[in-house]
């Protein structure tokens, strides 16, 4: 095999730094790593393997030379970069909603549909990670039962929406440290609110994540990516999905509460029998013990932790239950590091 050569889109944002970290956590098998971000970002030096590497702005010609490339730099930009990337033989993961629905690009959640990778023509697309959250435990139980509808609600961290997110949140609680008192009858007009968020995220929880639907649904386009991005992966086109999202103030971790419903009866130790072997998938549930998943338990691990398994009374068929996952990891790069690892293992065999 010749030597691999992997850069990073959007290394300086959470997430691309996350996929440094896994990159090197993982030892992926490349020769040589390349950095890229936005122009102000141009000449900070990211460590990788004990050694300093420069962020190079993005130019015209970035992807000359690049065997594989791992995007996250916004829908915007990967239009722009990545076709043109992919007709010069550079294959790129995005982890952007640019590619997701496109009939003609796999969207891969590796412990799912791998095989989805077959075929590709230079794209693949990232899950959206609220959706990959739902997807881990609702693939091992939709092929042990067969999902026939599903209604979730995502409780979303503010690292959603980036670092810039995060740095919201923590200067509106300052803002109110020693204001909590007050909270109870607060002046609307006097409440912090930043940039990234349209109202204020410390001290509560807004039920808008990205932004309305233009087609006037009522739903948010985070809500809308739910159905869209579990039926492609699961297969399932005509599978019936209402989702609700909601932004809380919590720095990582999104968590997600499932009610699905399926062909085949279903209990809720079959449940957690079936997701004890699933992988990627850890159970987390034993109430007598207050054990359940939080999103500050699954804060830098790659599982999805799953519990509060139950069944609804009078239906043999419903299942409830809540996941939680790291959005920077598994809903972000790390999965698209595996992704990358299946796209190498060819080569590497080779």
């Amino acid at each position: 095999m010749g030597s691999m050569r992997v850069a990073v889109v959007g290394a300086t944002g959470a997430v691309g730094r996350e996929m440094i970290r896994i990159l090197e956590e993982r030892e992926f098998p490349l020769d040589e790593l390349i950095l890229f971000a936005s122009a102000r970002s141009e000449g900070k030096r990211l460590s990788f393997r004990g050694e300093s590497h420069p962020v190079r702005g993005l130019d015209d010609g970035w992807f000359k030379g690049v065997d594989l490339a791992l995007v996250s730099a916004g829908s915007g930009i990967a239009r722009k970069i990545i076709p043109r990337a992919a007709a010069g033989g550079t294959v790129s993961v995005d982890n952007s909603s640019a590619f997701r629905m496109d009939p003609s690009v796999p969207l891969v959640v590796p412990e799912i549909n791998p095989d989805a990778l077959g075929g590709h023509r230079g794209i693949v697309a990232n899950g959206n990670c609220t959706a990959i959250t739902a997807l881990m435990p609702l693939a091992p139980l939709h092929r042990a039962f067969g999902l026939r509808s599903l209604v979730t609600s995502s409780y979303q961290s503010v690292s959603g929406a980036g670092m810039k997110g995060i740095r919201e949140l923590a200067e509106q609680v300052e803002k109110l440290h020693g204001q909590e008192e007050t909270l109870g009858y607060p002046d609307a007009a006097a409440l912090p609110v930043g940039d990234v968020f349209p109202r204020t995220i410390a001290f509560n929880v807004i039920p808008m994540c990205e932004e309305f639907d233009p087609g006037g649904t009522g739903f948010t386009t985070e809500e809308l990516k739910m159905g869209g991005e579990i039926r492609k992966v699961l297969g399932l086109p005509d599978l019936a999905v209402a989702a609700t999202a909601v932004r809380v103030p919590v720095a990582v971790g999104h968590g997600v509460s499932v009610y699905g419903r399926f062909e085949a009866r279903v209990t809720a130790e079959g449940a957690r029998e079936t997701l004890e072997s699933a992988s990627g998938v850890r159970v987390v549930d034993d109430p007598s013990a207050g054990a359940f998943p939080t999103p500050l338990d699954a804060a830098g691990l790659d599982d999805v932790l799953v519990g509060r398994i139950r069944q609804p009374e009078d239906d043999p068929h419903a299942l409830m239950l809540f996941a939680v996952g790291d959005n920077l990891r598994k809903g972000a790069a790390l999965n698209a590091v595996q992704i990358a690892e299946l796209l190498a293992r060819p080569a590497a065999s080779a």
